[in-house]
């Protein structure tokens, strides 16, 4: 594929693969892209979170001043999402392509509230909210 710029920084993505999945990785900002799919993918491999070398305070430290996003794949608006569960992360995700952009730690907390054990938190607090 031909190579893609950061939607945040603006810098040159580069190309990793794990277990068969490429993850496109900013050297600046340390935001990843993951195309259509990749992050459900992703999310279910074990060790997986080691793709995410970013913390969140660069993260948010490179917060983009603009208000609309262009995908770095297809250059369409990105739409920012609200992930609540055991961490609140709002990430972009591609209105066109599918495709999902986290900041620096965002996927490693993505996938935490995927684990069995959040799941399970989230439908006891569903049948018995006063339960923390």
């Amino acid at each position: 594929m031909k190579p893609i710029t950061c939607p945040k920084c603006k810098a040159k993505l580069e190309s990793i693969v794990y277990q068969g999945i490429e993850i496109d990785r900013c050297p600046k900002c340390a935001g990843i892209w993951l195309d259509s799919l990749e992050a459900e993918r992703l999310k279910m491999i074990q060790g997986s979170e080691s793709v995410d070398i970013g913390v969140s305070a660069t993260g948010m430290s490179c917060a983009c001043s603009e208000k609309e996003l262009k995908c770095p794949r297809c250059h369409a608006k990105m739409i920012r999402m609200l992930d609540i569960d055991l961490y609140a992360i709002w990430y972009e995700q591609c209105s066109k392509c599918r495709g999902i952009w986290f900041d620096a730690g965002e996927f490693k907390k993505f996938k935490q509230n995927f684990q069995p054990k959040s799941i399970l938190e989230r439908t006891v607090r569903v049948f018995n909210p006063k339960q923390k």
